[in-house]
């Protein structure tokens, strides 16, 4: 009886087990659409990057420089830290959108050498204040650097 007890266990477990698993699966998607998938989601992606209007990024990004001025003569330089790494994000989204990659890679420099400075553990108020300034410069470039959508 044993025997027939552990059997009729085992059979029942087997069937809820292949039950169970059956209503979790997804259908397979079919090999033409998995290949080209990625390439055309990234193609997405980049063409929405285009169309996104760079002005606001560009307000954005002056607002965070003018956080991280007035954190820096308040010296209070490490609370920053979240406006230099919104830089970084935000002249991610907007280097899409310049036509002169020489202009786009020193604002992506400066940016991130500004960002390196206000997080380090004491960082260096000049150092800081000079970065803003070349950052500011580049800025007032940057509407003339933009390509046309």
């Amino acid at each position: 009886m044993n025997k027939a007890f552990l059997a009729a266990c085992l059979a029942s477990l087997l069937v809820i087990a292949g039950c169970s698993g059956q209503k979790s699966q997804t259908p397979a998607t079919p090999p033409a659409q998995q290949q080209g998938g990625g390439q055309q989601a990234q193609h997405n992606m980049a063409n929405m990057a285009n169309m996104e209007d760079p002005n606001p990024i560009m307000a954005q990004m002056n607002q965070a420089l003018d956080d991280v001025t007035a954190k820096s003569q308040a010296n209070k330089l490490t609370e920053a830290r979240p406006s230099a790494s919104n830089l970084v994000t935000l002249n991610n989204r907007l280097s899409s959108h310049f036509s002169d990659t020489g202009f786009r890679d020193r604002l992506s420099q400066a940016i991130t050498a500004l960002n390196s400075e206000v997080n380090k553990p004491t960082p260096d108020k000049a150092a800081v204040e000079k970065q803003v300034e070349n950052i500011r410069r580049l800025m007032t470039e940057a509407p003339n650097k933009i390509m046309a959508h």
